[in-house]
């Protein structure tokens, strides 16, 4: 038997993290948007993830987006001036990308189970006496959904067997939460980014 090779097939390839530059998130660098400066000193956005130089990231919405512009703070992470052009480039790479807020959301609960700060069931959401946001499955059970109701919460575009796939449980995972006050896991400013993505109003829980 070959050993190098047993070993090789259970090792899982780890695909490295980075934060977005604006909301400071951290999530899998595959669904962010990188951006370089190039020799000549101009922003360019590096699609393949491989161009050498000074490479920031940001999260491929609109929100995010904006807030670069106007804040400046892509510029200033940079050390460049950018100009319109570039700008209407990123909007449109960013509504291309297959990149959206459903891979947004699987990346933060992924990292959120990891952590041990995702709180999964209605019964430990019961008994946790932080805010949350709530999130439940497409297809959770009336009485999961009024639960729910009762809270901050995200009707998810997932169903019970693909949200139980994405946070690495067997299966039957119909509700997960995530803590809104602010905390060392940063995992609040996940949940204040998700409630952004799906239109849930709730910012006064972060003043």
């Amino acid at each position: 038997m070959n050993r190098t090779n047993s070993r090789n097939s259970n090792h899982k390839k780890h695909t490295p993290e980075r934060s977005c530059t604006v909301c400071r998130v951290k999530s899998d660098k595959n669904t962010l948007i990188r951006i370089v400066k190039s020799p000549d000193g101009k922003p360019v956005i590096d699609v393949a993830k491989k161009l050498q130089g000074r490479g920031v990231y940001i999260c491929p919405d609109t929100d995010c987006i904006a807030k670069a512009r106007k804040s400046g703070i892509l510029a200033k992470a940079l050390g460049t001036e950018i100009k319109q052009d570039f700008w209407d480039e990123l909007s449109k790479v960013s509504a291309n990308t297959a990149v959206n807020k459903d891979l947004k959301l699987k990346s933060i609960l992924g990292l959120a189970k990891k952590s041990g700060t995702l709180i999964i069931g209605t019964d430990n959401i019961e008994r946790d006496k932080r805010s949350l946001l709530v999130m439940t499955a497409s297809d959770c059970s009336d009485n999961v959904r009024n639960f729910a109701q009762s809270k901050e919460y995200i009707s998810l575009n997932l169903n019970t067997e693909e949200l139980s796939k994405v946070i690495g449980s067997r299966g039957g995972v119909q509700i997960v939460a995530l803590p809104l006050t602010p905390s060392s896991s940063g995992f609040s400013k996940s949940a204040k980014l998700l409630m952004s993505l799906y239109s849930v109003k709730g910012d006064t829980l972060f003043e």
